[in-house]
């Protein structure tokens, strides 16, 4: 996704090289390149329409219809996922007690519905492996680094897949990848990610609250009442598999 690539840039180069002050640029004006030529974020950045060129292919894309695109996707995967805003100048209280029951509520309706024997032989998979690989993009992506902070607490070796996933990941027998897609966006956005999950040669868990997805490998779909406390109730299911 490319908010995950240009955060690597961001975090990795110097804020006065060409490649950090375009992609704060673009990182702040997502919603807008999609309109844009590529005159106007040259000038925009300060620099030519041949860096501009250079840095999207730099990303991957092939031109820049595919760098629009790609914005304009994640965009469009915000709107699908944007939770509730609370208001400071409204009684805190009130809206802490409102969004506390609310989560409680979701957190029962999955307790109620989950399917305890796939969260077993999820689990199961997960404590006989030898490496654990973990997958996502967007935000989504912090739950990979947790996950991968708390395993090494217990000595578990865990590699973060590169965004992209086109890295040659050398797979063992006793190896397990872990896909997070919280709200299934992976599929409607990046279907190329998609097709090498499901041709790796490793044995893979899909976690989501998206139900009825197309994926052949094993599935654990975490059930949800409502929407906007997908990702908390996701969060919670891997602190409780964390746990063994």
């Amino acid at each position: 996704m490319i908010v995950d690539k240009l955060n690597v840039i961001i975090n990795s180069y110097d804020e006065q090289s060409t490649k950090y002050v375009i992609s704060q640029f673009v990182i702040n004006n997502i919603d807008k390149i999609p309109n844009m030529s590529i005159n106007q974020i040259a000038q925009s950045c300060h620099t030519s329409k041949s860096q501009i060129s250079k840095y999207i292919q730099s990303l991957g894309y092939v031109n820049m219809a595919d760098f629009k695109d790609d914005c304009f996707n994640y965009v469009s995967g915000i709107k699908r996922t944007n939770k509730k805003a609370f208001y400071l100048d409204e009684d805190i209280k009130r809206q802490y007690i409102s969004f506390t029951n609310q989560k409680l509520s979701s957190l029962q309706y999955t307790i109620d519905h989950l399917d305890m024997n796939q969260l077993t032989r999820f689990i199961s998979d997960m404590k006989d492996s030898h490496r654990i690989f973990v997958y996502a993009h967007g935000h989504a992506r912090t739950m990979c680094t947790y996950i991968q902070n708390e395993l090494t607490t217990k000595q578990k070796e865990t590699i973060i897949c590169d965004v992209d996933f086109v890295k040659n990941y050398n797979f063992n027998e006793n190896d397990l990848l872990i896909f997070i897609s919280v709200n299934g966006n992976t599929f409607y956005y990046d279907k190329r990610v998609i097709y090498h999950i499901l041709h790796s040669p490793v044995k893979t868990w899909l976690m989501t609250c998206k139900e009825e997805l197309y994926f052949s490998k094993n599935y654990l779909y975490v059930p949800t009442n409502n929407e906007e406390f997908n990702d908390y109730i996701l969060r919670h299911v891997i602190d409780y598999f964390l746990m063994y």
